[in-house]
């Protein structure tokens, strides 16, 4: 244990990394002990920070340093974002296929990162931003033959109560015909 942070500071700092482990879908418990055991003793060689940041924390950078490290090792372009990395990752389904790859160069093989790569071509340009004006929708003549059909009604009720009579019956009518 180190001599620095309390025993529940560290197995809540375990546990932390453990569960961002398994967000990145390492399954094998031996795999993932492994893991999170080099963050730890990457965290306490590093010794305790001055400015008072929580183990937790400073499990959580460490792991997410490790995986940058990873990442820029195995895709082509150095620097690569964590999203892009993981997105090579899902789309090669390197975390079914090779599980016990993650984290550790040694035993990447060559054609998980060649799946990774081919994974991470892009499929069309960067986003670039644009401006849309907003116009007005065009309907066509409906709105106009709807407007002067409802002038009409409210102008003259009996056509209203007429045609709503008419539709009612036709109603009637259908069920009744559906039903026998």
């Amino acid at each position: 244990m180190p001599s620095w942070g309390t025993a529940e500071e560290w197995n809540e700092a375990y546990e932390k990394v453990e569960n961002y482990l398994r967000a990145y879908r390492v399954e094998s418990r031996l795999h993932r002990a492994r893991l999170i055991q080099k963050v730890l003793q990457r965290v306490a060689d590093r010794g305790q920070p001055a400015d008072g940041t929580p183990l937790t924390t400073l499990a959580i950078r460490e792991v997410q340093a490790m995986i940058q490290e990873w990442f820029d090792k195995l895709l082509p372009e150095p620097g690569a974002s964590d999203a892009q990395g993981r997105l090579g990752l899902l789309l090669c389904d390197g975390q079914t296929r090779w599980p016990y790859c993650f984290l550790d160069p040694e035993r990447v093989p060559e054609e998980m990162i060649a799946s990774m790569r081919k994974a991470m071509l892009r499929a069309g340009p960067d986003l670039a931003i644009s401006n849309m004006v907003p116009r007005d929708i065009d309907l066509g003549l409906m709105p106009e033959f709807v407007g002067e059909a409802l002038e009409t009604f409210h102008k003259q009720p009996v056509i209203k109560a007429v045609i709503l009579w008419a539709l009612l019956l036709g109603l009637l009518a259908f069920l009744f015909w559906y039903t026998r």
